[in-house]
This record gives structure tokens, sequence and C-alpha cells, in this order.
């Protein structure tokens, strides 16, 4: 029922009002910008699709379980993906055997990585050379040292080191916390102080050309990890895992801080990438992406960068 004896003029003054609100809601929707080429993923998994036991258990985030029921199957879901988001290419690490055959599906989207985890060891330096010159290792990582209770300056990984350096090749060591009560189940020698970014400052030191990154870019050590990349430019750090598995606010208020470098000469989105820490579960690749789009603080360019630019020139040095 409608009040026939309202002034037109209070009506008109609401219908302005409508207007002005919905063009405001659009303006703040369409400040969101975003990035519309091609992708390279720097931290992705070559694990079998039983991995975490059977039952697959479902995304953690989005509660979706996976479609795949065999090895094969994951690496065909995973490549539908890749081509639907314009993934130029995927760094995969995981067990030697399993990086061979993702390789070998799919040599020109995937790029080979040295996989360190308590339950699987580091190859011989001789087979690490060996995979190095064949094609089949292009990266040093993931390096998840801490869960094994090893620390970048550990003797035995030092002919490791060395090589990388020598031959360029880039270094992700896993720089983040893990589950609640890991060093009481299945890591006893994990200690959050070999996940603080600081702890790799002797490491940059020691071998000056080295390309290390900071694979799920040190959380939650924001102030360290800053520390640690102000101080030497050759430190990149990958915001993959905390893109998807931490809440909206939690993420990009990490983000922020990383980015939010105004009169500090160290400009951070410029050693930032991309990653999905895909493991057995593809949609996460997407909703990481979009999890970096919608950043209303970052713009085009700068989303340009981490979803691209800085892995292409992080690889190229």
């Amino acid at each position: 029922m409608t009040n026939d004896n309202r002034p037109k003029s209070s009506e008109n003054l609401m219908r302005r009002l409508k207007i002005l609100l919905a063009a405001f809601i659009f303006s703040s929707c369409s400040m969101v910008e975003t990035y519309d080429g091609p992708i390279i993923d720097v931290h992705m998994h070559a694990f079998g699709y039983d991995r975490y036991g059977l039952p697959v258990p479902p995304n953690p985030s989005t509660q979706i379980i996976p479609a795949a029921s065999s090895d094969q199957e994951v690496i065909e879901l995973t490549l539908k993906e890749i081509d639907r988001l314009n993934i130029e290419q995927a760094w995969i690490s995981g067990p030697l055997e399993n990086v061979k055959v993702w390789k070998e599906r799919s040599p020109n989207k995937f790029m080979g990585g040295l996989y360190y985890h308590p339950r699987n060891p580091l190859p011989e330096l001789d087979k690490v050379k060996n995979n190095f010159q064949e094609g089949t290792i292009g990266v040093f990582g993931e390096l998840g040292l801490a869960y094994g209770g090893l620390t970048p300056n550990d003797s035995v990984l030092q002919p490791y080191f060395e090589l990388a350096e020598a031959n360029g090749i880039p270094v992700g060591i896993h720089m983040a916390l893990g589950e609640p009560n890991l060093s009481l189940t299945w890591a006893p020698k994990f200690r959050v102080a070999c996940v603080n970014p600081l702890i790799i400052e002797e490491l940059v030191i020691k071998y000056p050309k080295l390309k290390i990154y900071l694979m799920h870019a040190g959380w939650p050590f924001l102030d360290e990890t800053k520390a640690i990349m102000c101080m030497f430019d050759n430190v990149y750090a990958d915001l993959s895992l905390i893109n998807w598995l931490m809440p909206d606010n939690e993420f990009q208020n990490y983000v922020r801080g990383l980015t939010n470098m105004d009169g500090v000469e160290c400009d951070l989105t410029k050693r930032l990438m991309y990653g999905s820490d895909q493991m057995v579960w593809p949609d996460a690749m997407e909703l990481s992406i979009n999890n970096i789009q919608k950043i209303s603080f970052l713009s085009k360019e700068q989303k340009a960068d981490i979803f691209y630019n800085n892995a292409k020139r992080f690889l190229s040095r």
C-alpha cells in the first residue's frame, strides 16, 4: 500500500539516494583490478592420489572431495585446471618417481623439483646431478627441512646448495608453521624456530648467488620475512597455501604487511610469486588465484608481477 500523501520531492530524494548508493557500490567493486595474462605456479606437488589416506579427505577449505581415484587421474585433472586457468608452467615437487611421471606426461607444463620430507629423504647428490642434467629437475623445493629437524646450515645440505648456486637452480624452503601439535605427533624434530625466515641469513651470506625463495612467505613471521627480504635482494617468497587455506582477512592482512612499504627502498611486490601448493585438491588452484585477484589494494601491474613477471625474472637471473 502506498502513501499518496507523501511529497513528490521526498520520492525524488529517495530515488537519487538509491542511484548514488548503487553507483558507489559499483565503483567500489570496479576498483578491484584483475590480471588476465599467463601464470607461473612456483609451488605445486606431484603426489599420489592417496597421499593423505583413503578415502581421500576433502579440501580442508572448500570441503570438496577430489574426483581422482588413481595417480594418473590426479595428473590429468591437474593439467585440465592448468590449461583452464592459463597456467604456463608449474614447478612440481614430490617423490622423484612421481616427478618423472608428471614431467614425462607434460614436459613443457611441468618443471620438476627436488623434494625433502622426513618420509622422503634427499637422493644422493650424484643422482640429483644426473636428474638435473637430464632435465627432470630444475628447482630444489619444496625442501621441508624443519619437519625433519634440519636447518639450512646443516653440513649434509651444503653440497646441494653448492650445486644449486653453481647452476642457477632456484631453492624453495618451507618457511611457515605446520598443523598444530605436529612436534608431538608425526614430526617430533620440528621446531618453530626452524621456520623463522631469519634462519636463512647465514645461508644467503655463504652463497650470495643462490636463488632462494621462502615458501608460504614466512607466515606468520611478517616482520622477520620483511627484514630478511629487505636485507637481501636475492631472496624471494611465494604466496602459497596461505592464499587458500587461510581466512581472507588473515591472508590479506599478511599480504598488506608485506607490500605496504611506502617510503622504504624495498618493494616486495617485485619479489612475491604465486604458488598454489596444490597437493591432491585441484580446486585449490582456482581458489588460490581468485584470493589474490580480489585483493583491492594490489594494482593490476602488481598482480602481473606476482602471477608471472617475478617468477620469470627469478628463474632467469
